[in-house]
């Protein structure tokens, strides 16, 4: 019926199918070994990465240069106020009598508050939500608080 050459070429086909859906019936059965074996391998690097003692120091460090730099911010905050004050006290309340240049400290100093304000929120950010990660938050010393306060008044 079928010549040997046909034979032969049919053979070599159900052989090719016969390998393919092996191969893809191994696959679906191995796929999900396959993904926790990923999953557990990529926790691992999180938790070897994260618990190295560079990234520890790092942290550490990391969260009192940004409680000292928000408690900068603060305290420049404060003397700018200071400042302003301090040039009420000589030209007085009402700023309309003042001259060119006791307006244009005042100008200056309210300019270096409003930006002093700005770095604190910054930094305030930063640390609030570096605080609030696992693998941040491990490190920082249990003597800084949890948050910093959004209004630098309340900062201690």
């Amino acid at each position: 019926m079928f010549k040997l050459s046909t034979k032969v070429v049919l053979i070599w086909i159900g052989v090719l199918l016969f390998l393919l859906l092996a191969g893809l019936l191994a696959k679906s059965i191995l796929f999900p070994a396959h993904v926790a074996n990923k999953a557990a391998d990529t926790a691992y690097g999180v938790v070897d990465k994260t618990l190295n003692a560079e990234n520890a120091l790092y942290n550490y460090e990391n969260f009192q240069n940004l409680y000292q730099g928000a408690k900068q911010q603060a305290s420049n905050i404060e003397n700018a106020k200071s400042s302003i004050k301090r040039l009420k006290e000589v030209y007085g309340e009402d700023t309309s009598t003042w001259d060119k240049e006791a307006t244009e400290q005042l100008n200056l100093a309210l300019q270096n508050i409003d930006g002093y304000a700005m770095q604190y929120q910054r930094i305030v950010a930063e640390y609030n939500a570096d605080s609030k990660k696992l693998n941040r938050n491990l490190f920082k010393d249990k003597e800084l608080p949890y948050e910093l306060p959004i209004s630098h008044e309340e900062l201690n």
